[in-house]
């Protein structure tokens, strides 16, 4: 009997010292769950999205003179280069349409010229500097009369919104101890492939942005970054409604914007998840408006030929009527719109504001960190 309690009382010894040790296990993850949540708690996920040249890339840009201290050294001798890949693009680009368009120059030897530029251009290449004999050709092409015409025609083909930009500043680019601007910087294009992260301290939060390639081919990549989304930007170019895809001739761009936009509002991922819309590129719209009239694009348009003020409010209903035929009664989500020109700091600096203000300072609330 004596041998049998001592076997049992050295087998609960046994039995509480493995309790006590899963006990200490079980802390120990729970405090690991916790900090994670915190972690968590802590950081607010951003996702940006839109079709490809709405601007994405341009805001990311401002994030980093806004919040991150602008760009070190390296960046603006790497911007340099990608500078004079737009001024190549924008050349090829004109010199092609030119042909196209069965435009002639009014200097009659730069066609000549202009035909190994439109075949150095490729899309894909690393960006490199210019030989200055070639960046005398694209300064006598952009000087040229016929190309104006063909400039003017724009619409009609695919052309930077940046190449009067770089052109216009093609004597000072030009120069050898050219040195590239903030400005130049916001206004180069680079095609964005994949996904892209930026991490920002905003009021002790971490507003992490992701930016993802807004071409057809790069949406399948898309679904990656669904997951913990606190809140969605999503950016629409307003001067794309005289335009069409590169990727399909025939595809008017803010019609597949508006698709687009359907289609992410319809995504379980972002039902909870505050929906932050940019109507972006109001400048190039205020220039375009006068001259390209809606209507011609989108019939139900009832406004007058050249008002912007008419044409502005017509573009947003056509977004936020989206945004009602997706919601439900008991949505709670609610549709944050901005008018934004990308490339201009000040105007994206009061709209973020405007944004952490309302949205973000919800989000954190909610998270119990107001």
């Amino acid at each position: 009997m004596e041998l049998c309690l001592q076997f049992l009382s050295l087998c609960n010894g046994k039995d509480s010292a493995e309790t006590d040790d899963q006990k200490r296990k079980n802390i120990a993850i729970e405090k690991q769950i916790s900090k994670s949540k915190q972690a968590l708690r802590k950081e607010q996920k951003i996702l940006l999205l839109g079709t490809g040249e709405c601007g994405k890339s341009t805001f990311i840009k401002q994030m980093r003179i806004i919040l991150g201290g602008g760009f070190p050294e390296d960046q603006y001798e790497y911007y340099l280069r990608v500078v004079h890949k737009n001024l190549l693009q924008a050349a090829s680009s004109l010199g092609a349409a030119m042909e196209t368009l069965a435009i002639p120059y009014e200097d009659s030897g730069l066609a000549k010229e202009v035909e190994p530029l439109i075949d150095l251009f490729d899309e894909n290449s690393d960006p490199c500097l210019l030989e200055p004999a070639q960046l005398k050709i694209i300064k006598r092409l952009w000087a040229d009369a016929g190309v104006e015409k063909c400039y003017d025609r724009r619409r009609e083909y695919q052309l930077l919104d940046s190449a009067k930009y770089f052109l216009d500043r093609i004597s000072q680019i030009e120069q050898p101890n050219f040195r590239v601007e903030l400005q130049d910087i916001l206004r180069t294009r680079v095609r964005t492939t994949g996904i892209i992260e930026e991490v920002f301290n905003v009021d002790r939060i971490n507003l992490r942005i992701i930016d993802v390639g807004g071409q057809r081919r790069e949406r399948r990549k898309w679904i990656h970054s669904f997951e913990g989304v606190t809140s969605v930007i999503f950016l629409a170019s307003l001067s794309e409604y005289d335009m069409y895809l590169q990727e399909c001739k025939t595809k008017n761009r803010t019609e597949e914007s508006l698709q687009l936009f359907q289609t992410i509002l319809n995504y379980p991922w972002f039902k909870n998840s505050s929906l932050i819309l940019f109507l972006n590129k109001k400048d190039l719209f205020a220039e375009k408006i006068p001259r390209s009239f809606i209507g011609d694009y989108f019939p139900s348009y009832d406004g007058p030929p050249g008002d912007v003020a008419h044409a502005t409010r017509f573009m947003s209903e056509l977004y936020q009527n989206c945004y009602m035929e997706t919601s439900t009664a008991n949505d709670e989500r609610a549709l944050f719109l901005h008018l934004t020109c990308a490339t201009d700091t000040e105007n994206i600096r009061r709209v973020f504001e405007n944004v952490k203000s309302t949205v973000l300072q919800k989000n954190i609330a909610e998270l119990n960190l107001g």
